[in-house]
Parts: C-alpha cells; sequence; structure tokens
C-alpha cells in the first residue's frame, strides 16, 4: 500500500470560459457519467447493496431496541430518551459504514476506469476491505459529530434545530471529497479534511449546485413518470391497471435512485481527480470538468 502523504492540489489548466447554463451542464454530466456507468454496470451493484444492507441493519437494530431496552412494549420509550444518545451514536456509526463501505467500492471502479483499467465487482469489495479500517475510523467521526448535532437540536425547539442544520450543512460540504481523499489519495484521516477542504475551494458553488441539478434532472423523469401512470389509470379506471402502474411507479423509481446514486458518485470522483491531480478523467469533457473546477459556469 502506497505510504499515506498530503500532496498539494495542481492549479487548474488555463481555459476560456465556458459559457453553460447549470441545467445543461447537468445534463452533460449525467450523459458523460452514463456513457462511464455502461462500461462498468456493477457498478450499480453498490447502491443496492448499499440500500439492502442499511434496511437489514436498520430492521436489526429497531428489534433491538425494542425487545432488549424497551422489554417488547412501547409504554417506557419516553423515559429512555435522555439515555438515547449511545444507541444513536451506534446506529449513526452503522449506517455511516455501510454507505461509505459500498461508497469505496465505487470509488476504486470509477478510479481504475479513468486509469484503463477495467475492474470487476469483485475488485471494488476487495479495494473496500483493504480500507475498512479507515471507512470505520471515518465512519465514527460522522457518528460523533452527528450525535453531537442532535445534542445540539434537542437543547432548543427551534434555535438549536436551525444552528445543528447549518453547522450540519456546513459539516456535509466541507468533508464532501474525504472518503475519495481516503480511499483514492491514500491520505490519512486528518489530511482527508485538508485535501477535501481544498477541493471544495476549487469546486465551490459548483460542486453542489451541480449535484443538486443532477438530483432534479432524476426528479423530473420520476414527476413526469408520475404523471404518466395517474394519465393511464385515469383513462383506463381499473385496479388491475392501478395495481400495475404503482408496481411500475415504485420499480422505476427504485432503478432511478439507484442510476442516480450510481452517477453522482461518478461525477464527484471526476472532480476529485482533476481538482487534486490536474488530469482530465477519460469519458469527460475538458472544459465541462475544467470550468467546474473554476466556477466558470452560469446561473442560468
Amino acid at each position: 500500500m502506497p505510504e499515506e502523504h498530503s500532496t498539494p492540489l495542481p492549479a487548474p489548466l488555463p481555459l476560456a470560459p465556458l459559457t453553460m447554463g447549470k441545467f445543461k451542464a447537468s445534463r452533460m454530466i449525467v450523459s458523460q457519467s452514463w456513457a462511464l456507468l455502461k462500461q462498468d454496470k456493477e457498478i450499480m451493484w453498490f447502491p443496492v447493496l448499499s440500500a439492502i444492507t442499511s434496511i437489514i441493519a436498520l430492521t436489526c437494530f429497531a428489534a433491538g431496541i425494542f425487545f432488549l431496552c424497551l422489554g417488547g412494549t412501547l409504554e417506557h420509550i419516553n423515559q429512555t430518551k435522555g439515555g438515547a444518545y449511545p444507541f444513536l451514536f451506534v446506529y449513526y456509526l452503522v449506517m455511516f459504514f455501510i454507505v461509505n463501505f459500498f461508497q469505496a467500492g465505487i470509488y476504486i471502479i470509477v478510479h481504475g476506469r479513468f486509469n484503463g483499467q477495467d475492474l470487476s465487482f469483485k475488485d471494488g469489495i476487495d479495494g473496500a476491505m483493504e480500507n475498512v479500517g479507515k471507512i470505520f475510523v471515518w465512519s465514527a467521526i460522522s457518528a460523533t459529530v452527528g450525535v453531537l448535532l442532535q445534542i445540539l437540536a434537542d437543547r432548543s425547539r427551534w434555535l438549536g434545530r436551525i444552528v445543528a442544520w447549518l453547522l450540519g450543512a456546513a459539516w456535509n460540504i466541507m468533508t464532501y471529497f474525504s472518503l475519495p481523499a481516503l480511499i483514492i489519495g491514500k491520505t490519512s484521516i486528518k489530511d482527508s479534511f485538508k485535501t477535501s477542504a481544498s477541493v471544495i475551494r476549487k469546486t465551490w458553488g459548483e460542486t453542489i449546485i451541480i449535484n443538486l441539478g443532477v438530483g432534479l434532472f432524476f426528479m423530473v423523469l420520476i414527476f413526469l413518470l408520475l404523471a404518466l401512470c395517474v394519465g393511464v389509470v385515469v383513462l383506463i379506471p381499473s385496479w388491475v391497471v392501478a395495481l400495475g402502474m404503482l408496481t411500475l411507479f415504485v420499480i422505476a423509481v427504485i432503478l432511478l435512485s439507484v442510476i442516480s446514486s450510481a452517477l453522482a458518485s461518478i461525477f464527484k470522483l471526476a472532480l476529485y481527480e482533476y481538482a487534486t491531480t490536474g488530469n482530465i478523467p477519460q469519458g469527460f469533457s475538458p472544459e465541462l470538468i475544467q470550468n467546474a473546477v473554476r466556477g466558470k459556469l452560469q446561473n442560468s
């Protein structure tokens, strides 16, 4: 394993400003990330397994709390509120670890593709296992921050919640690239914060707005699908048709959520790759990546 280090981030290469609205940029990101996803379809298994594992863990955690801590009844649930923070920490730790572990697998496969490698699903899992210690520590830090924010929110009905939300948003922004730095950059936990902050300074605004735009892109697709399903049910009023449309809609939402998660991870790593190495990731247009990092996309 390479020695852990913190490498100074290179300056973006000179390039004329790109005249492009954020929605068009979002469509380009979806299109270019989709082209990469088609080459490594096994990437989609990671968000699927992450969701399934999270549901299983949540079910086991809820059952454990209900039977072991509450004695199989909800009568004493209010009395346990003050001592719930240790359980909340465990819950956050497990959930963060699951999400980060499978996210690491995606980063490893995508990074391999950026460098001309064709890695398998097993390669992604093996790479995540090699970094399981870092992933656990990072998850524990995230869980600790989550509990502290919850304690702050509980101290005041509205002011504490607002402050906790703002601090949580700031934490999420500043650590946005910490996991890629840990897994791909091979940095230490401490240096991952520095690297993430450095990348955020270069991609400030674009990183957040464009990713929201990508999410909005899929929300529009889901809305159009919902409108289509409702229209079919209105035109053909039948329980069979309604059930069929509901099933189709649920399946489509799950599939679009998986694809959206995979594409967001691909684009995040593309930005991280360019911001930390100066290299344009394979499959992405230089104009889009360079100007996103330099913050030259228009607000329209």
